[in-house]
């Protein structure tokens, strides 16, 4: 099953390993923002909930602001004033496009630096974002997030998001399973190569790195669990170690994980990136799914126990802005008795 963007005409299927691109934020090039310009999970929630939350009269932050189209939906809504915060100089000129041609430029103000680094005129009623990665956090939304609410928000401010879950279940896929051991991974177009990110990022294990990828529900072989909850009431943690136990409803063989988020973005809408239905447009262009893989697959069985930790933490040695890494170590029991051990950690 084969869906094309109305934009790039870029199409994907199901288990096809992609680059994962929240890893590489500071590399998003026009052909990325246009992706995500015509994701329609994205780009109907969004909008809705803008139109929701947003009075008139209201001042708004938009972190990460990109192309301006999330401030463009707040200015249409009745926004007195928009600053948009976007560390990729490039693409600001877009924004500002965007929103002069729509006749806000007035109202729209934009800062191109990261938001721990500026300070904004007034402090507003709104804070918008959407750095949300396929995990939730693998854009490090909490740290930026908790420093904006606190310095720019109003006491009795609002947020979208309101609040983010991460979700993640075993799988069964050995088609993407075996891409990844061939190292084979699409991108956008050729800037997105596995290899350049690998060798950035100081790892030398492809299976020791997180993969977009869309996983339907045929090869789940357990019941998704929600593993992290985000609320942006400054008690988020950064750095986290979980633990989960899944027991395992039919035969087959283990590769990895899927994850996946679920974010409340106002009272009545909420962004669900799980479903995998290319053809009905109920996935997501540009998140897809997070795919963690595991490097040697495990025969499972049903009524076996699946036992995960799961951890996000800040390698020492990896000194960039978006710097964390994640890890997915475990067992595989049937019967109280070890089968198979697995681990996987992107970094040190």
């Amino acid at each position: 099953m084969k869906k094309y963007d109305s934009n790039s005409r870029m199409k994907y299927e199901t288990e096809q390993v992609w680059f994962p691109l929240s890893e590489d934020i500071l590399g998003w090039d026009a052909d990325f923002h246009e992706l995500m310009l015509h994701d329609h999970i994205r780009m109907v929630a969004y909008k809705a909930a803008i139109k929701e939350v947003v009075k008139p009269e209201m001042t708004i932050a938009d972190i990460g602001t990109g192309t301006g189209i999330l401030a463009l939906w707040a200015l249409e809504a009745g926004a007195k004033k928009v600053y948009g915060v976007e560390v990729n100089k490039k693409i600001i000129p877009k924004a500002l496009k965007r929103i002069s041609k729509a006749g806000y430029l007035d109202r729209f103000q934009a800062f191109n630096a990261l938001s721990y680094d500026i300070e904004l005129p007034e402090t507003v009623d709104l804070i918008i974002s959407e750095i949300l990665g396929n995990l939730g956090d693998n854009e490090d939304m909490i740290p930026i997030l908790t420093d904006a609410k606190k310095r720019f928000l109003k006491e009795n401010g609002i947020m979208i998001p309101v609040r983010v879950q991460t979700f993640l279940t075993p799988i069964s896929s050995e088609k993407a399973h075996a891409q990844i051991k061939n190292r084979v991974c699409r991108g956008i177009n050729k800037q997105y190569k596995l290899k350049n990110l690998l060798d950035k990022l100081g790892i030398e294990n492809q299976f020791n790195l997180y993969y977009d990828c869309i996983l339907p529900e045929s090869s789940y072989l357990s019941k998704p669990q929600v593993v992290k909850e985000f609320n942006f009431d400054q008690e988020d943690e950064l750095e986290y170690e979980i633990r989960k136990k899944y027991r395992i409803q039919k035969d087959g063989v283990f590769t990895g994980f899927k994850g996946y988020f679920s974010a409340e973005l106002s009272d009545h809408i909420t962004i669900d990136i799980s479903g995998s239905d290319i053809k009905e447009r109920k996935t997501s262009d540009c998140w897809k799914h997070c795919y963690l893989p595991i490097e040697n697959p495990i025969k499972v069985k049903k009524g076996d126990i699946c036992e995960l930790a799961y951890s996000r933490f800040y390698p020492k040695e990896k000194d960039c802005i978006f710097r964390q890494a994640y890890a997915w170590k475990g067992k595989v029991k049937r019967k109280n008795k070890l089968v198979a051990t697995f681990e996987q950690r992107m970094g040190d």
